[in-house]
């Protein structure tokens, strides 16, 4: 019996080392196709997280939520008079069997010629829905209901998002599929689930676009 308990224990445990290696290995080969890419995109590239990047974003929601924070795959560069970096970023909510990992893939952009109010929109949850009938904020438009349907917003100041989010916005970014979009000051965000390498420069494309529409709206 003791025997089957030890047999069963290492085969769990090897199991388990396998798993965790095979995860390494992805993770690595990600990071290699990721190096490769930056270096075809004249873009500077890191494999491990930096603090300084944290520091410039911790206004922003997506980065106040969770633990275990990381930053991985770091590219950076300049476009168009603007800084920016794109990157893998996860961390974890809840404890025990209710955690879980988000991993994201973030477009951050600093423009001298951007001037955002402080805001965040992501796709609107059920509880997101609920938290609403108590007064919990999300900014919605009459005029645009798919997009108050599909997006929360929210922001200290409402009067210059509303004026942000206009027309030309709302009608662009309603016809997208789970987004999220924060910003303030010079800086704007975009990300979404974790796209495969292979997907990085359409991702980018994404991301320049919607910082030349709330260019264009501010």
């Amino acid at each position: 019996m003791i025997t089957t308990y030890i047999l069963t224990g290492v085969g769990v445990i090897l199991i388990v080392g396998i798993i965790i290696y095979i995860f390494w290995l992805l993770e690595k080969k990600r990071s290699q196709q990721l190096s490769a890419i930056a270096a075809s995109l004249k873009l500077n590239f890191s494999h491990k997280d930096n603090s300084a990047l944290f520091d410039r974003m911790n206004k922003l929601h997506l980065f106040s939520v969770g633990r275990s924070k990381k930053i991985k795959n770091l590219m950076e560069g300049e476009a168009n008079n603007a800084e920016l970096a794109i990157f893998d970023y996860q961390y974890t909510t809840g404890g025990g069997k209710n955690s879980h990992t988000y991993r994201q893939s973030v477009f951050c952009i600093w423009s001298p010629k951007l001037y955002l109010p402080q805001f965040s929109m992501r796709p609107e949850g059920i509880f997101h829905k609920i938290g609403g009938a108590f007064g919990y904020q999300d900014i919605d438009f009459d005029s645009h209901p798919e997009f108050s349907k599909k997006y929360l917003l929210r922001g200290d100041n409402e009067a210059s998002i509303r004026q942000l989010f206009n027309n030309n916005v709302l009608t662009n970014i309603e016809s997208q599929q789970k987004i999220s979009i924060e910003g303030g000051g010079n800086q704007l965000v975009f990300y979404k689930k974790r796209i495969k390498p292979d997907d990085i420069e359409s991702f980018m494309d994404e991301g320049f676009r919607f910082f030349k529409l709330f260019l264009e709206a501010t």
